[in-house]
């Protein structure tokens, strides 16, 4: 029964865990549900609970990010309650240098409650520090990851009123690496990993596919694991949908076993929140100096691009307006300039410069992508106007 709740107890911390979108500032109000199987082997009924919580963040500049989330869970099968809440704070913060290369660490602090028939409390702290290197269509990383924490669990009550209680003291510490290839929105990478722990050695190989559209995103991934009780396949499909003010994400699929807490794989399981977007904003456009929108063009209007690289031989632009095909630039003294038609929406961007991804350091509000890769954001706008590349009236362009 102790993997059954250390379980329950990880798999509502996997659900933060789906692909981000992007990096912004902002609150979300989510409600939902989750299923977990227990675990294989083991006797057990599904245990299913509506989800409700807050999920907040703060970008720091293009590379560095703080996040927040508590998520609390309401069993919906009475006589077996696990009731369960949960909370997590995260902090990202990463310096690029040498244009390809970034250096950094995240950080993770977590603390999760699960009810009776048997409570279960844990929590504690995990830090990864590595290496990214980014290339044309190649993301590497790299990350030396460590781990502590405590988690105590209520086995029985006996008759006098006492309690049997388990504790355990956790660790861990190892390595992951990992290298995504692809050029436009999709990428296929591999990963690996060896973790050494309280409870023993594990080590993984997987694979993963990760679609970026714009906001969204998705990945299905595959991996193989060798625990201490033995071979475990795990893997799924979790997706992360903005739909204007509202952001739904999900997740369905095995989860993989945690070195830290000792869980094992469930059986199969998942969830959906759906969030109300209450603070900040879905993505913040801030790509100033790079793009202006023009006269309209029909049903579409004409998008000025400008980056400067005057020491460059080649410039050329992709964004997801074109499907990421690539665009020539022309070279005006130091900048390089391309005139695009593109309809009204919300787009993302960025620049080859002589064969390798380029965006400005002082690009503000960036969108990452799930390898590392980052992208300007463009807003056609017709309902606004200003200097961050919104429509502007035929007096202003005056």
């Amino acid at each position: 029964m102790p993997s059954l709740v250390r379980l329950m107890g990880a798999a509502v911390l996997a659900m933060v865990h789906t692909p981000a979108a992007g990096q912004v500032s902002q609150l979300v109000l989510e409600l939902g549900g989750s299923q977990v199987r227990p675990p294989l082997g083991i006797e057990g009924s599904p245990a299913n609970f509506m989800v409700g919580g807050l999920r907040g963040s703060l970008g720091m500049g293009i590379d560095s990010q703080l996040t927040g989330s508590v998520l609390a869970g309401r069993s919906l099968d009475a006589a077996a309650s696990g009731d369960f809440l949960s909370g997590e704070f995260g902090a990202g913060l990463w310096s690029n240098f040498h244009g390809r290369w970034s250096a950094g660490s995240d950080i993770r602090l977590f603390a999760f409650d699960v009810g009776s028939p048997f409570p279960y409390r844990a929590g504690g702290i995990e830090a990864a520090t590595g290496l990214r290197f980014r290339a044309g269509g190649v993301a590497t990383r790299v990350d030396a990851v460590t781990g502590w924490g405590r988690s105590e669990v209520e086995l029985s009550r006996f008759t006098d009123g006492s309690v049997e209680v388990v504790v355990d003291d956790l660790w861990r510490y190892g390595g992951t690496a990992e290298v995504l290839l692809g050029e436009g929105p999709l990428a296929v990478g591999l990963t690996g990993g060896w973790h050494e722990s309280a409870g023993g050695s594990y080590r993984s190989l997987g694979g993963r596919l990760v679609l970026v559209l714009g906001p969204a995103a998705g990945e299905l991934r595959v991996d193989s694991w060798r625990t201490p009780l033995g071979k475990e396949t795990t893997g799924g499909l979790a997706l992360v949908i903005p739909l204007g003010g509202w952001i739904a994400r999900g997740f369905a699929g095995r989860s993989e076993p945690d070195p830290l807490t000792l869980a094992q794989p469930g059986s199969g399981g998942g969830g959906l929140l759906v969030g109300r977007l209450i603070a900040g904003s879905a993505f913040e456009p801030r790509a100033r100096g790079l793009y202006e929108v023009q006269d309209p063009a029909g049903a579409e209007y004409l998008v000025r691009f400008s980056v400067e690289h005057g020491d460059a031989s080649s410039v050329v632009l992709l964004g997801d307006f074109t499907l990421w095909e690539p665009v020539s630039m022309t070279r005006q003294g130091d900048r390089w300039v391309a005139i695009v038609s593109v309809p009204e929406g919300t787009y993302h961007f960025g620049f080859l410069v002589d064969g390798n991804w380029y965006l400005p350091e002082e690009t503000q509000d960036a969108v990452p992508d799930e390898w590392g890769r980052l992208s300007a954001t463009l807003v056609v706008d017709p309902d606004a106007a200003g200097s961050d590349g919104i429509p502007q009236t035929e007096g202003e362009r005056r």
